[in-house]
């Protein structure tokens, strides 16, 4: 392992990542790069901006995911993936594992299941750059069935190059900008209308109390994470939640999703 560890700093590498910067094959280079010293079936740069949607810089993704992520992520359920929660709590610059990133119960959300069950993404890693008003940028790499999920040498292995990896792609980024480049935005729905969403789901109908549980449960949230996160018992958060469910005439947090997107869409038009 510590030669391929050396192999990703070598001065051909090196040379290869610092030509690239500002240009629009960098991300291809960083990807050829970190092939070396680890396998991964897909990858992807997302820059995160409070005032302005969300912009693809760069993806490769697997056939199959690449399918839902335009069908899907990209229609607004960003807003309840683990990472994005990331920028929303303002993560300091690191290396996250996609486990140390979701709430407890989020293998059974309907997130989890529309999204990254059907693509068949058994793991993730980010790589988090808060590039201030340049906005926040998340660098994924991903492992897809039937592969095996990033085992602790791996982990090891890419912590050893995040900060040079966090260095790069900030000052990539600086000079993209600076040089006009056009990335994709994600979606046509803005972050603020987005927030916006979250925090006044259905004012008319729910109590305060109902829509803090509502936007814990489109992100992702179980019942227990719900409750912890409120500081109330998991009982009383039940009783909450089916309360919201019948004034919403909703039977599952499945429905509830959906819901949501479905208003995102009616805002967009």
């Amino acid at each position: 392992m510590q030669s391929s560890r050396n192999d990703f700093l070598s001065t051909e590498m090196q040379t290869k990542l610092v030509n690239a910067l500002g240009t629009s094959h960098f991300f291809n280079v960083l990807v050829e790069a970190l092939s070396v010293v680890i396998c991964f079936d897909s990858s992807s740069a997302i820059c995160y901006n409070k005032h302005k949607a969300p912009e693809l810089l760069f993806s490769n993704l697997t056939e199959n995911e690449d399918k839902i992520f335009y069908a899907r992520f990209l229609d607004g359920a960003y807003v309840a993936s683990p990472a994005y929660q990331g920028f929303v709590s303002n993560l300091s610059d690191g290396l996250y594992p996609w486990a140390e990133l979701m709430p407890e119960g989020f293998k059974q959300s309907d997130m989890y299941i529309t999204y990254y069950q059907v693509s068949c993404i058994e793991d993730l890693v980010y790589v988090f750059i808060n590039c201030d008003e340049l906005g926040f940028i998340q660098f994924c790499i991903g492992r897809h069935s039937p592969n095996a999920t990033f085992g602790n040498e791996e982990l090891e292995t890419l912590k050893s190059t995040c900060q040079l990896i966090i260095g790069l792609i900030r000052k990539h980024w600086e000079f993209a900008v600076k040089q006009g480049q056009n990335a994709t935005p994600l979606s046509s729905i803005v972050s603020e209308r987005v927030n916006y969403l979250l925090n006044h789901f259905e004012p008319d109908l729910l109590t305060a109390r109902e829509r803090q549980i509502a936007k814990l449960v489109i992100t992702g949230h179980s019942s227990q994470s719900a409750a912890d996160n409120l500081h109330i018992s998991p009982g009383t958060e039940r009783v909450h939640r089916a309360k919201l469910y019948a004034k919403l005439k909703l039977r599952s947090n499945s429905e509830l999703f959906s819901y949501f997107l479905n208003l995102l869409r009616d805002a967009n038009q």
